[in-house]
């Protein structure tokens, strides 16, 4: 009998296995211990095990045979898959290959060891097949970041191109989207608010009784579990934020946790929304929404999303970087949402609380507030990283592993990104109003730890173009 195995992040509605007509039987492995290796924030725990029921009974409903290792069995991820092929007799194992390093690996030792043969799909989680992305990275100079991925990939696609020439004359409008939210006068479009079915249900109740301790409330589960759920989702997006994305893509405010954002990379990192579903469901509205908000958008589907599972794939050793050698480890408080001391800035505060909350904080919030105040602070990338994989609800190790280690802590040394992505004060309050004003921010902790930041670690930036004026104005201040 030839089985194939669906992972968790994989809930694709069309995964090639459905359409094996040698497969006989689907598997599904709801893993204990894989929920509890890091304490988890409960709503990402909601979120893979109703997704994985969900598939489960769409294809059992649709006359597919299909079985169940459930999490009330206990069993480890490599044990349920034992118990499953020596109950139904299983010759003959299928899988789509996994994006994070090293599940491919296991899974094959496990088939050698059992005498299974086996069957490995491509990973269909990005646009980019692996082998033409990890040729683009062996072939790129080292001078090569993101641009010019993202270049590359909007010829290769064909992707908003006119012709040999991108759409608008411009391959990016990243200038026109630095707008802050303004003060008064914008209405931000509410999130849709979805009804739990019993599936989703028994997931919350299950997870509230088996995982006490992990951070959120289950009770308060916000996301889509389904593909159909997944695409009104995104089509919620594309007709009530998407015209407001590009212009305030990076504004923060106090009060609004997702402003115009898609809040969609939790759907796409498991399959129940694919990069291709989201690329023709916004470019069918080009003629109604602004071209820097579709361009600004889809640079963070087909550009960012992608050149960062690439990263992954050409940078093993970005696991362990740290570069600046920083060393602080994090307080507990920042897992348990609990005694959070009361001279924390105000910005960190704020979206510490939402990521206790949701599970989630858009990009600039992830970027320019928490992975700003951890390297300020000199907390160890490790630390970071591992707090990022914990908390959020669309975190996996491909993504956070270069985002957090590379773009986010400087731990790579500049590979990835340009420069640290650090700011005082002024900029923070700029795009979030989050002191009472200008001055008060310009004071603030943000602005001191970063002009001791670069103080601190001066030899290890000099010579980078984008932080010559930065280091002027410290030794000017230092001298002064």
């Amino acid at each position: 009998m030839k089985a194939a195995l669906v992972l968790a992040t994989q809930v694709f509605e069309r995964h090639p296995a459905f359409d094996d007509p040698e497969i006989d039987l689907v598997l599904f492995i709801e893993s204990d211990a894989a929920f509890r290796r890091r304490r988890y924030h409960s709503h990402k725990i909601v979120l893979l095990l109703a997704a994985m029921r969900h598939a489960a009974d769409r294809l059992a409903r649709s006359g597919t045979r299909v079985e169940r290792v459930g999490l009330e069995s206990g069993l480890g991820f490599l044990d349920g898959l034992r118990a499953l092929v020596r109950e139904h007799g299983i010759d003959a194992l299928a899988w789509m290959s996994a994006t994070d390093r090293g599940i491919d690996q296991r899974l094959l030792r496990f088939c050698t060891d059992q005498g299974l043969r086996t069957r490995v799909y491509p990973d269909a989680l990005f646009l980019t097949p692996a082998p033409v992305i990890d040729e683009w990275f062996a072939a790129a100079p080292p001078s090569a970041r993101m641009e010019d991925f993202y270049r590359w990939q909007r010829r290769r696609t064909g992707i908003l191109m006119d012709g040999d020439r991108p759409a608008g004359r411009r391959w990016n409008f990243d200038a026109d989207n630095r707008e802050p939210l303004p003060r008064t006068g914008i209405d931000v479009p509410a999130l849709p608010v979805l009804p739990h079915d019993e599936i989703t249900r028994g997931a919350i109740a299950e997870v509230t009784e088996r995982f006490p301790d992990a951070p959120g409330d289950p009770q308060n589960f916000w996301l889509p579990v389904a593909p159909d759920s997944a695409r009104a989702w995104l089509g919620d997006f594309v007709e009530h934020r998407l015209a407001l994305f590009g212009r305030y893509e990076d504004a923060m405010a106090e009060g609004e946790p997702f402003l115009f954002h898609s809040v969609s990379s939790a759907l796409l990192n498991i399959g129940l929304l694919t990069v291709e579903e989201v690329v023709a469901t916004t470019l069918a509205a080009r003629d109604r929404v602004p071209l820097a908000s579709l361009e600004g958008y889809l640079r963070q589907v087909i550009g960012w999303r992608e050149y960062m599972r690439g990263a992954y794939r050409a940078m093993p050793e970005l696991r362990e970087a740290n570069h600046l050698g920083q060393t602080r480890r994090l307080e507990p408080w920042w897992y348990t949402g609990c005694d959070i001391p009361d001279d924390l800035p105000v910005p960190v505060r704020t979206v510490l609380q939402r990521v206790h909350r949701w599970g989630y904080a858009h990009h600039i919030e992830r970027l320019m507030v928490l992975g700003n105040w951890f390297l300020l602070q000199g907390y160890d990338p490790r630390e970071a990283y591992e707090w990022f994989s914990t908390m959020f609800v669309d975190a996996y190790e491909w993504v956070m592993v270069p985002n957090v280690q590379g773009m986010s802590q400087y731990a790579d040394g500049g590979r990835v990104a340009t420069k640290p992505y650090i700011s005082g004060g002024a900029y923070l309050q700029r795009m979030g109003s989050w002191w009472r004003n200008d001055r008060e921010a310009r004071g603030s902790e943000f602005t001191t730890a970063y002009w001791e930041f670069l103080e601190a670690h001066e030899d290890q930036l000099v010579g980078n173009p984008r932080l010559e004026l930065p280091l002027a104005q410290m030794r000017k201040r230092r001298s002064g």
